[in-house]
């Protein structure tokens, strides 16, 4: 990987309302502000072997390739995403905290063809990837805190 990163977010919610947020379609394009909707979702979204395609209204790269690897349900989902260049393996991880519960997610970026060359690579991919992950887990977060 070029880069590796490691976030959590504590959400006042249980796991099942979190893994709701995070697994169905129509959960993700209202906390995810850039996705436009799931196509090809399956009813049984994720599952592993499953190839989901999330179109973004606006960025350079317009659609997100989401291939699910590791699906337990309410505790762990690992997926492969391919954006543009850019490939990911990333993990969400939910841990139970008393009636809350704590959501980690872990991901492996790299670009398989560098564009820009590593070390250019290496500085932008870093940073956007941790403020972008961040974003997200920011706002699962409000999501699960303000939508029952």
């Amino acid at each position: 990987a070029l880069y590796r990163l490691r976030l959590s977010v504590d959400i006042a919610a249980p796991p099942a309302r979190v893994w709701r947020a995070l697994c169905d379609p129509n959960e993700v394009v209202r906390w995810d502000a850039g996705v436009e909707r799931a196509l090809d979702a399956p009813a049984d979204y994720p599952r592993p072997g499953q190839h989901v395609r999330w179109p973004y209204s606006d960025g350079p790269f317009r659609v997100l390739h989401d291939r699910p690897l590791e699906v337990v349900a309410e505790e762990k989902l690992r997926s492969l995403l391919a954006l543009g260049p850019y490939r990911y393996d990333d993990t969400y991880r939910l841990e139970r905290l008393g009636k809350d519960c704590r959501l980690t997610v872990e991901v492996d970026v790299w670009v398989p063809v560098p564009i820009l060359g590593p070390a250019v690579e290496r500085l932008y991919l870093g940073p956007a990837t941790r403020r972008d992950f961040a974003a997200a887990l920011a706002s699962i977060k409000r999501h699960c805190e303000t939508t029952p």
